[in-house]
């Protein structure tokens, strides 16, 4: 099984991670055959002025394991949405990775 450490990585491997504000979610895009095809999510809400909630994270079973939730997480967390706002995580996965990594948001709670 691969193992992405970077999106440069990911990307070599036909893997892309791309903010979709229209639908509020950071998206993973695996190329093939039929095109792209989105294999993972990071959701995200705005629950009161001023706050952003990850609120669902999920990648494709068959890419478990391979470093592309972390990827995604980071590439959410680290956004100018995230950047702009207190974050909030009512996702298990989000919160677990700022708990890892609380160097990564100015403010979050």
């Amino acid at each position: 099984m691969a193992r992405y450490l970077t999106e440069a990585d990911a990307a070599q491997a036909g893997i892309t991670i791309t903010h979709e504000p229209a639908a509020q979610r950071f998206a993973i895009y695996r190329e093939g055959n039929g095109g792209a095809e989105l294999v993972g999510e990071a959701h995200y809400s705005f629950p009161r002025e001023g706050v952003v909630d990850f609120d669902h994270t999920v990648v494709d079973e068959s890419l478990r394991g391979t470093g592309l939730s972390g990827l995604l997480a980071h590439r959410a967390v680290t956004s100018d949405i995230a950047q702009a706002h207190t974050v909030q995580a009512s996702c298990w996965f989000i919160e677990g990775y700022l708990a890892k990594h609380p160097e990564l948001l100015n403010q979050s709670t």
